[in-house]
C-alpha cells in the first residue's frame, strides 16, 4: 500500500518557521519526535499506520527539514517548551501520546514531566539514555591504525565530541540536555512502553567480536528505562537497527495502538 505524504506546512514562532505535519483524527493526539539530526518524514511508514485510529502531529526541529535555524545552541528544555506552545498555539488537543526515538525519546521523558496533566501515555524507540556516554565511551574498541574514518569519527562524538554543541547538525546543547534529563527520576503510573532494538548488532563499524558485549550493555540501559513508571512494559526488537520506525514500524505502530486502547 502507497503512504500517502501529508501536507508540510509552518508556522512562526518568534521570527523564524517551524514546520509541521498533521494527519488523522480523534483522540489521542500521537506526537512523534525524532533522534538526533533527523527529519521528521523517517516516521512516515508508523504515521501511515498510526492515522487509522488517532490524530498524528510531527515536526522537524529547529535545523532539520523545512523548520529554519535557531539562533543560539538549545538544552532539552528550550526544544521542549517551544514544542508545546506550537501544539498549544496551533490547537492541537490534548491527551498527547508521547513517541520518542534516540534523542527523541530523552525530549518526550522531559516533555511527559513538565506537562504531565496534558500526557496520556509515552513509548520510548530505542531511546537515549542519560547515561550513555559514560557507558559506550570507555566500551569503544581502542583505536588501530586500520580504523576507517567513519569509526574515528564516531568514536570521537562517544567519547567527549558530544560535550560541544558545535558538534551536532542542530547545536544541541547535551551536557545541560543530559542533565536535565536526569532531573526526571519517576513519571508516576503514566503507562510508558519501552522498545528495545537490536543496535550494536547492526553496527557494521563495530567489530564483530564487540556487538553482543555493548548490546548487552545497550539493553540494560533501557531496561532502567522501563523503572521510570510503575504501569510499564518492554519490547525487545532485535531484528532492527537503531532507526526501529524505518526497520520494523510495525513495531511501533503495534505498541501506539495498545497504549492508546488503554489510555484514552
Amino acid at each position: 500500500m502507497d503512504i500517502i505524504t501529508p501536507t508540510i506546512e509552518s508556522i512562526d514562532i518568534g521570527g523564524r518557521r517551524l514546520a509541521y505535519a498533521r494527519s488523522g483524527q480523534g483522540s489521542p493526539t500521537v506526537v512523534l519526535e525524532t533522534g538526533l539530526g533527523a527529519e521528521s518524514a523517517e516516521w512516515a511508514a508508523v504515521e501511515h499506520g498510526v492515522t487509522a485510529f488517532a490524530h498524528v502531529f510531527r515536526y522537524d526541529r529547529a535545523g532539520r527539514g523545512a523548520s529554519d535555524w535557531a539562533p543560539t545552541a538549545r538544552d532539552a528544555h528550550a526544544v521542549v517548551d517551544e514544542l508545546h506552545g506550537t501544539l498549544r498555539r496551533l490547537g492541537v488537543p490534548a491527551p498527547y501520546l508521547l513517541v520518542g526515538q534516540s534523542l527523541g525519546g530523552l525530549l518526550m521523558r522531559i516533555f511527559a514531566q513538565r506537562y504531565r496533566s496534558q500526557v496520556a501515555g509515552l513509548v520510548l524507540v530505542d531511546s537515549m539514555h542519560e547515561e550513555q556516554f559514560d557507558v559506550f565511551g570507555p566500551a569503544f574498541p581502542p583505536p588501530t591504525p586500520f580504523d576507517p574514518p567513519e569509526l574515528v569519527s564516531i568514536r570521537r562524538f562517544w567519547t567527549g565530541g558530544w560535550k560541544n554543541p558545535e558538534a551536532t547538525a542542530e547545536r544541541i546543547d547535551l551536557v545541560a540536555a543530559i542533565r536535565q534529563g536526569r532531573e526526571v527520576v519517576s513519571l508516576g503510573d503514566l503507562p510508558l512502553h519501552v522498545i528495545v532494538a537490536g543496535s550494536y548488532l547492526h553496527l557494521p563499524l563495530v567489530p564483530q567480536a564487540h556487538r553482543e558485549a555493548l548490546q548487552g550493555l545497550w539493553e540494560g540501559l533501557q531496561e532502567r528505562l522501563a523503572l521510570l513508571s510503575s504501569h510499564a512494559t518492554q519490547t525487545l526488537v532485535r531484528s532492527s537497527g537503531h532507526f526501529v520506525q524505518r526497520d520494523s514500524p510495525q513495531t511501533v505502530v503495534d505498541a501506539i495502538s495498545r497504549m492508546a486502547g488503554q489510555c484514552c
